[in-house]
């Protein structure tokens, strides 16, 4: 990477010679800052100068080996970074074409791969699914999707109100019901 490639304005890295040509990558806030903290030596264009020669430095596979055990983290790669920044982003919420544009990716299937969804935002997505039944079983108004700017009338319920509802409904209808609604309110009570 040369320091001519690092827009410092616009938060940007632009790569004159990538696997897909030239390619401009948005950098966060964290990344502008560390580069900002990287001495400029005169004698070299390359941020990560050679320690002789004119060239760049290459030393990162025997120098990545040693970083890893220090840290602790075995089998992590360069790629391993890479994959977590895609399925982050995805996971995140970010749109694929952006995880895509973060990655410099030319097409979007190649940032199809990274759109693991990570389990944080998939339990907060059922959160979100099952509040609106829990709402609906408790025979509160769920409140409608916003289209025109109006909200319908919204029930908020708690885990412990559904919960609640749900084993009284599953006891109103027999007795092995009545057990499961016993261990919901032994489970409730943290007993």
């Amino acid at each position: 990477m040369k320091w001519t490639e690092i827009d410092f304005v616009e938060s940007a890295l632009t790569l004159d010679d990538s696997k897909t040509g030239k390619s401009r990558r948005p950098l966060g806030d964290a990344a502008v800052a560390l580069l900002k903290t990287i001495a400029r030596e005169d004698r070299s264009e390359y941020v990560f100068p050679a320690e002789r020669g004119e060239r760049h430095y290459q030393g990162t596979k025997t120098m990545w080996s040693k970083i890893i055990r220090k840290a602790e983290l075995p089998g992590v790669t360069p790629h391993t970074l890479r994959h977590t920044m895609g399925s982050t982003a995805t996971s995140t919420g970010e749109a694929l074409a952006l995880t895509g544009a973060i990655l410099g990716h030319a097409n979007m299937r190649s940032t199809e791969i990274y759109a693991h969804v990570q389990n944080d935002p998939s339990r907060r997505a059922a959160n979100r699914v099952t509040k609106r039944i829990a709402a609906a079983l408790a025979g509160g108004a769920v409140a409608a999707p916003r289209r025109s700017g109006k909200a319908g009338p919204a029930a908020v319920v708690s885990d412990e109100d559904f919960m609640r509802t749900l084993g009284e409904r599953l006891a109103a209808s027999g007795a092995d019901a009545e057990q499961f609604r016993a261990k919901i309110e032994k489970a409730m009570s943290g007993k």
